[in-house]
């Protein structure tokens, strides 16, 4: 039985026409920046956020905005959270400046780049073991429709490559939400999973002190003696 496989290259045949969508931002698409005077967007960073959410337990090996800093700690806040995170992402920005071939750079395209590259480690590539789009030659040479065309079928992680297509062509970072916002989501998915038990005694001890931290209340059906000792260490 023949084997089938997926085009992973970009050319006229599967080349996306994005001159058919609406550029949100022309000024993040199209004036050039030197890359030594480049850093992400607040658009960009609040885009990492939002998709990564915050959670002030530990959860499949990640608290906070998915970071493995204070796995073991009592919980973190969302601003004990958001250090942590903010950290990591401009370490890695800083790797990215060093690696990129190009001086010059829009807005929206050295968001994108610098989005693929603090979440997989590299920006020559894009997509998974099956289907991978070599794209460092498009970035050299500039070829950005052809670069979005491959983050758009990468097929690996879709709605955050498809996100960065739209960012890098369009200058399009989606609906912004701020992080009292992103909190609030955070607490109330914390109330969902510990009213319901599916928090184990670690996860729920982290999840009595962020919610008390947060918001000086207390979670349903807390012992009084861990209601003082809550208290006592945070007031």
């Amino acid at each position: 039985m023949p084997s089938f496989s997926l085009q992973s290259t970009v050319d006229s045949k599967n080349l996306i026409d994005y001159g058919l969508f609406t550029v949100i931002d022309s000024t993040a698409v199209k004036t050039l920046i030197n890359l030594s005077e480049h850093e992400a967007s607040d658009k960009l960073i609040n885009f990492k956020i939002r998709s990564t959410r915050w959670l002030g337990y530990a959860k499949d090996s990640v608290i906070g905005y998915k970071g493995t800093v204070g796995l073991t700690s009592k919980g973190l806040t969302e601003a004990e959270s958001y250090t942590n995170w903010i950290e990591e992402f401009k370490d890695k920005e800083r790797s990215f400046k060093k690696q990129l071939p190009l001086t010059t750079l829009s807005q929206s395209q050295y968001d994108a780049m610098l989005s693929l590259y603090a979440d997989t480690g590299s920006f020559t590539h894009v997509g998974t073991k099956n289907r991978q789009f070599e794209i460092l030659e498009f970035i050299s040479n500039r070829q950005w429709e052809h670069v979005a065309t491959a983050l758009t079928l990468s097929g690996a992680d879709r709605l955050t490559r498809q996100v960065e297509a739209k960012i890098l062509i369009l200058g399009d970072y989606g609906t912004y939400k701020n992080r009292s916002y992103i909190k609030e989501e955070g607490i109330r998915t914390l109330i969902k999973d510990y009213s319901t038990n599916q928090l184990n005694d670690e996860q729920t001890k982290q999840a009595e002190y962020v919610y008390y931290a947060e918001t000086k209340r207390f979670l349903p059906n807390m012992t009084e003696s861990r209601k003082r000792l809550l208290a006592n260490e945070l007031s």
